[in-house]
């Protein structure tokens, strides 16, 4: 499991999950890509990446398909 967590402090300044686009994911995936690289005896590991977004005292999670 990968995972992104983002927050903001206060609504005014966007949602957290608007920080995690289509960019951000394909870079996050390259990142992955080279761990995964480094650690070729976890190859057939099922991956799953979320992102979470902090909301004052709420946490809300994302599942991102790679």
């Amino acid at each position: 499991m990968f995972c992104e967590v983002k927050s903001k402090g206060g609504d005014r300044h966007g949602d957290p999950l608007e920080m995690v686009g289509p960019e951000k994911v394909a870079r996050l995936c390259q990142a992955v890509e080279a761990w995964l690289a480094a650690h070729p005896e976890l190859e057939s590991l099922e991956l799953a990446f979320e992102v979470v977004a902090v909301r004052g005292r709420r946490l809300e999670r994302v599942v991102v398909t790679l």
